[in-house]
């Protein structure tokens, strides 16, 4: 049979014209589609990291060759109108993480006097900020290079006085008169009569000293000032194994009991971790003092075994042999070496399910010799300390920064699950110094031992997502001996040991990114006859003996 076609009168075969190459309406319909797909692609990613899968489209022949070239012409096109063209990332990195945190804070800290003082108090009030900018770079070959900004010189804060600087100074600089040289002026006056000729004799006489005086730099108030805080390299050969060096972030599993959050020690550290049984849940990690990120776990039952090691650079003393002073062969000047700080751990976390695990962490930590200030010996003492008939006064020196004689066992552990919708946590803390009696011996105090410190708290809720919240607190008790005053919480008792209280913490999510976090604490002096060893914020001298302390926070966080 046939049919009539547009050229009347001639008979046709049913068949249908043959269609142009790549006209066919369903493949250009297809191309169309991918253009805008691909170009919205485009607006976070360059065209190129679209090749493999526009590969993949030919290879399935999905499209062909030539379309393929079209849509990478259309990305390149919309590419480079986006602001993202404008960086140029060299070729060995593979990611980039930035990250960042700002708060505004309200502050009271009061503390009560103890011994000649006793009785009289202190306190502040004011109003803070920090910032924090930060990026993880991530390279080719399991190599990473970490650096965190923020303000504020302090090793255990990154906050900063709002009005501590007048007149909404960026920075201020305080001098002090000192004299920097002296002139004499002379005069003639009679010292005698000359037996012979009757005249007077003369001479001269000091008759007047006058000093210049100059300005030397008493203090510098750093205000707005950033900071490195964190600088390090990180090398991953294995999934088990990572070493880094630098200004890092602290490796080891602690509490705010034996470690400030805010502390970034320097030096080296070597991470391993292996997992057993299902998949690994990995170590939660602790992000500064309010956060917590837990790993979403695999499935069943598994046991992760690691072991975190530190050496840091504690003090360098600059010239470990340095030149003889004076000029001659026998002004000798003594040699010196660096204080090390070394930590050794060795833990267990058991993941029972998706949101079970128990977490145990044994630590031991000691110091090399070597070091200045931090040679101490340490006392902890101060002149207002009313100390017993036991010291000796000769002993008494008020040093607070000391880290002699410490070898501090710590075992942090942590269980923690879910129950009524809700994350559940136990923790707890106990440290001891093995050397605390010989630690007391050096400090004046021969009767006393004072080495042991614990924490017991618990919390309920998590700070994961927007309308999350909650609730935190411990008791705490840290004797004089026990830790290092260097490296305690100075959030917590003004970072002073020989304190025992509370501290209690609530934490609401506005959004993913903004919440508020209230604090409080209360501490009180264990010994009377020993000082509180310290400093913190209360702007006392170091040592000053505080009977009780207490602590206001509340903040105002943003994280991205």
């Amino acid at each position: 049979m046939t049919r009539g076609c547009p050229c009347e009168g001639s008979p046709t075969p049913d068949v249908q014209a043959p269609q142009p190459p790549n006209q066919n309406p369903m493949k250009k319909l297809k191309y169309l589609l991918l253009v805008p797909a691909f170009a919205l692609a485009a607006q976070v990613a360059h065209a190129q990291d679209s090749a493999a899968l526009l590969d993949l489209l030919v290879k399935k022949k999905l499209i062909s060759s030539q379309e393929a070239e079209g849509v990478r012409t259309e990305l390149n096109k919309e590419y480079e109108t986006t602001a993202a063209s404008k960086i140029n990332i060299s070729q060995p990195v593979s990611q980039i993480r930035l990250y960042g945190e700002g708060r505004i804070r309200y502050f009271m800290n009061e503390g009560v006097a103890a011994g000649l003082d006793g009785g009289d108090s202190g306190q502040r009030e004011r109003f803070r900020y920090r910032l924090r900018l930060g990026a993880d770079i991530n390279f080719k070959d399991n190599w990473m290079l970490g650096v965190l900004l923020e303000t504020n010189n302090s090793a255990r804060s990154a906050n900063v006085t709002l009005g501590e600087n007048p007149f909404f100074a960026k920075g201020t600089v305080s001098t002090t008169s000192v004299v920097n040289g002296t002139s004499t002026t002379s005069g003639s006056f009679v010292t005698g009569i000359n037996a012979k000729t009757g005249k007077p004799i003369s001479g001269t006489a000091l008759t007047g000293v006058s000093a210049t005086k100059g300005a030397v730099v008493s203090n510098v108030n750093f205000g707005d000032t950033l900071f490195v805080g964190r600088v390090f390299l990180k090398y991953s050969p294995w999934d088990w194994l990572t070493v880094e060096g630098g200004k890092i972030p602290n490796p080891f599993v602690s509490t705010r009991m034996v470690w400030d959050p805010d502390i970034n020690p320097e030096g080296f550290a070597e991470q391993f971790k292996f997992t057993f049984g299902g998949g690994s849940h990995g170590p939660s990690g602790v992000d500064a003092k309010d956060t917590k990120v837990v790993t979403p776990p695999a499935p069943g039952m598994t046991v992760d075994v690691f072991a975190n090691l530190g050496q840091f650079i504690y003090q360098d003393v600059g010239f470990e042999n340095t030149f003889n002073s004076g000029t001659g062969p026998f002004t000798t000047t003594p040699n010196s070496t660096d204080r090390w700080m070394l930590g050794f751990q060795v833990g267990t976390k058991v993941n029972f399910d998706t949101r079970t695990y128990f977490q145990i962490a044994p630590s031991l930590y000691s110091y090399t010799g070597g070091g200045s200030t931090s040679a101490g010996p340490f006392n902890g003492d101060n002149a207002l300390v009313i100390v017993n008939k036991n010291a000796d006064p000769t002993l008494v020196t008020f040093n607070q920064t000391g880290v002699n004689d410490l070898l501090v066992f710590d075992v942090p552990v942590e269980f923690s699950w879910n129950m009524w919708g809700q994350r559940f946590s136990i923790f707890g803390d106990y440290a001891h110094n093995f050397e605390a009696a010989t630690r007391a011996e050096k400090a004046g105090h021969p009767d006393k031992t004072e080495g042991s410190a614990w924490q017991l708290g618990a919390s309920v809720g998590q700070t994961k997502k927007k309308g999350d919240w909650e609730l935190r607190g411990w008791y705490q008790h840290t004797q004089q001996f026990a830790l290092d005053p260097n490296i305690v919480d100075d959030d917590i008792f003004d970072g002073r040991l020989n304190m025992q209280g509370f501290f209690v913490q609530g934490t609401y999510m506005f959004t993913d990114a903004a919440s508020v976090i209230l604090q409080y604490s209360h501490g009180s002096r264990i010994d009377n006859s020993l000082g509180t060893a310290g400093f913190g914020a209360l702007g006392t001298a170091a040592g000053f003996p505080l009977q009780s302390t207490n602590l206001v926070y509340i903040d105002f966080n943003l994280k991205f």
